[in-house]
């Protein structure tokens, strides 16, 4: 917003108050922030698009096309003001692009959680007598199942991060990774069924695969 108050101040032809180098130093600071912010935002969405794969949602594809195409009109502003400056009559037109698309994509991200409450809540449950879950599964159905599902994404003999977190002692642990919530079986249930942080639902597993699963984890 700075920049393109600063780009329509120095564009327009109502007289200015404020001197041209103030309002091009300004301009060029708050380019400056911008891309920085713009790079750190697209690291975080590269990887929630890597874990969520073929599962984006449409508003979530219509997100990452929107933010292509502002990366892109962007590295050609950019480029015109460096380097092709026989075409710098199209950037202050490049610079509203820009705005335009950028309030798009805020619009259709944290917009879109400012209104509704978001998709993803980060769930912190303290559960200081948490009911007695009794694990009833089979562990090795449930490692068959844990390495057809759950292994592309989570390793189960370490807790370092592959693309989920590693689930090696997950039951042993304080809290869960992403969601903290306590770790309990019931806890990690919930996650399959209504995960949070842009893991896949696994709702379509049958009570007795979870119990599997479970069983499985608890040997970890």
């Amino acid at each position: 917003v700075v920049a393109v108050i600063c780009m329509l101040a120095l564009m327009g032809r109502a007289e200015r108050k404020i001197s041209a180098t103030f309002l091009r130093r300004m301009h060029k600071g708050a380019g400056a922030v911008f891309l920085i912010l713009l790079l750190v935002i697209s690291y975080f969405c590269v990887r929630y698009w890597a874990v969520m794969g073929d599962q984006l949602s449409v508003r979530a594809v219509i997100h990452i096309v929107l933010s292509i195409l502002l990366f892109i009109v962007l590295v050609l502003k950019i480029s015109i003001v460096q380097f092709y400056k026989e075409f710098l009559r199209y950037v202050p037109v490049m610079g509203m692009i820009v705005f335009i698309l950028a309030f798009t994509v805020f619009c259709t991200s944290a917009g879109y959680f400012f209104l509704t409450g978001g998709e993803v809540q980060v769930i912190i449950e303290e559960l200081s007598e948490p009911a007695e879950i009794m694990l009833e599964g089979d562990a090795e159905q449930g490692a068959v199942l844990f390495d057809a599902k759950c292994s592309f994404c989570h390793h189960a003999d370490t807790e370092a991060t592959e693309i989920g977190p590693g689930l090696k002692n997950i039951l042993s642990r304080e809290a869960l990774p992403f969601s903290g919530r306590s770790a309990h079986p019931d806890n990690i249930r919930k996650q399959l069924i209504t995960p949070v942080s842009g893991m896949p639902s696994f709702a379509s597993l049958s009570e007795q695969e979870i119990a599997d699963l479970l069983a499985y984890l608890a040997t970890l």
